[in-house]
């Protein structure tokens, strides 16, 4: 048992009057839940969290994207805004909300985080932008598509952190002729040479939306596919405009190379062409 776990442990127990035998149990059977892929002090901070019990400094307390687990509760994450989406709305079965993504990046790892209806005003209150580090603090993990997402719980707070409290982000820009298929996280600033039609359709995952575009680079054109909101963001910015687009991926079709705007993608329209 190392000092931080025996700290932990020690602040619970001060903090709850349980024994340490009663804590022990707790921190075996959250370390169960997740199929022992916990470390003893990350499942102690999980239970000292459930019981209401401060656990010293708060950097100690945050727990690395690359540490999250699908149905993890009450943790603290701090990370850098890698891409901030805008807020949209949308009627689901008669009923009207409002949902923003960002994802986040802290160094170890990337995570989606999403926030619903209230949550984006509460997260709009802490006046983050692209490139902000963010605390999250009593967030959940879920699973959607097969990628981890954070959410807030009731309780939660997202408060602007220290800039030096994540890394910083570095995105280089790529030319179209250096883009090969498997690359990720593609950064790009192009020209919407052309526009075809969206088209929907219906899989075992639900209804979607698909549409392609050419876009050029000086003499050098490459084809590129949008999908779902992105379909609605390209339209926007329409043909003949400049973009900058991040977070795309590079997938092979046919013999060559296309590039896919996919989930985590943003295009920002630059200066017209």
């Amino acid at each position: 048992m190392d000092s931080e776990h025996e700290r932990i442990m020690g602040e619970i127990a001060r903090g709850t009057g349980r024994t340490q035998d009663d804590i022990r149990q707790m921190v075996e059977a959250k370390k169960g839940k997740f199929s022992g892929l916990l470390t003893d002090t990350g499942a102690a901070i999980m239970v000292a969290k459930e019981l209401g019990v401060r656990t010293g400094s708060a950097s100690a307390e945050t727990t690395r994207i690359s540490d999250l687990k699908e149905g993890m509760n009450n943790i603290d994450v701090v990370a850098r805004i890698k891409t901030l989406f805008p807020p949209r709305q949308f009627d689901r079965n008669g009923r009207k909300g409002q949902l923003q993504n960002a994802l986040l990046w802290d160094g170890s790892g990337e995570v989606r985080a999403t926030f619903w209806n209230s949550d984006v005003e509460k997260f709009g209150l802490a006046k983050a932008g692209s490139s902000d580090v963010i605390r999250l603090e009593n967030c959940a993990v879920s699973s959607y598509n097969g990628a981890l997402q954070l959410s807030l719980n009731y309780n939660s707070r997202v408060t602007l952190a220290k800039n030096e409290d994540a890394p910083r982000i570095e995105k280089r820009q790529s030319k179209l002729e250096e883009l090969e298929h498997g690359m990720n996280d593609v950064c790009v600033e192009v020209t919407v040479k052309k526009i075809f039609p969206a088209k929907e359709f219906e899989n075992e995952r639900g209804k979607g939306k698909v549409m392609n575009f050419i876009i050029a680079q000086g003499l050098e054109e490459m084809r590129a596919t949008a999908w779902a909101e992105m379909c609605d963001t390209i339209e926007e910015i329409g043909e003949g405009a400049k973009v900058r687009i991040e977070g795309a991926y590079v997938k092979e079709n046919r013999g060559e190379n296309e590039l896919h705007l996919g989930r985590n993608a943003r295009a920002e329209k630059g200066i017209e062409g």
